[in-house]
């Protein structure tokens, strides 16, 4: 039971934070229209491999974590930095409006290798995951404490992905203007900004609070 609900959060969660329009979505949505919505469905697999290939080094990241402290201590603290980095450019990016672009990949393989590099270089993925699971750490039913409870984590994050790029598809195929419109709403960034930056605060306190236990401690004894 505990193995099905880490699955589903994490699908939840992975589907909401793919919610803002990234390269992936935009993307797949450009495949679906010119090519087809199977070529777009073999890009979004490529991204959801990214994905979970991200989220399984974010939980070997905190098994790191627990071996050696000191990386711990630098990590958590960096993580603060670059998610809020990461929020503030995403708040004051100028608005782009989504272009045409091109779609000449017919062939599967060569599809599926575009979505990996769409989703392999983005800086927030790694960080976004780990605050996850020390958010999970904090509950007995979502700690993850053993392989199939890792497994269902990976997989939860890549199933979010996908079904959030496949709805996209499905919407490209049958409301191109209603899609386009969406993807181009400039607020979409500021939301994505603002859980971002949410999430570097909220490190940021849990870093405080656990501060001010420790000296609380050290004081009373």
């Amino acid at each position: 039971m505990k193995t099905f609900i880490i699955y589903f959060i994490t699908a939840l969660i992975s589907y909401i934070a793919t919610i803002p329009p990234g390269p992936l979505s935009v993307y797949v949505v450009h495949s679906t229209l010119q090519k087809n919505i199977r070529i777009a469905i073999l890009v979004a697999l490529g991204g959801v491999l990214c994905e979970s290939t991200y989220a399984y080094l974010a939980i070997e990241g905190l098994m790191i974590f627990e071996k050696y402290p000191q990386v711990e201590f630098w990590m958590q603290r960096a993580i603060i930095i670059l998610l809020f980095g990461v929020g503030v450019f995403t708040f004051f990016q100028k608005k782009q409006e989504i272009e045409y672009e091109k779609i000449s990949l017919n062939n599967p393989f060569f599809s599926f290798i575009k979505g990996i590099s769409l989703s392999l270089f983005n800086p927030a993925l790694l960080p976004f995951w780990v605050v996850v699971l020390l958010s999970y750490g904090k509950y007995d039913w979502l700690k993850i404490t053993s392989s199939i409870q890792k497994t269902s984590f990976v997989l939860g994050a890549g199933t979010g992905t996908f079904l959030l790029v496949y709805t996209y598809a499905f919407l490209a195929d049958r409301k191109r203007n209603l899609i386009f419109k969406y993807l181009s709403d400039e607020r979409l960034n500021k939301l994505i900004a603002c859980i971002f930056i949410g999430l570097a605060l909220l490190q940021l306190v849990n870093l405080l609070v656990s501060y001010w236990r420790l000296d609380f401690q050290h004081t009373n004894n």
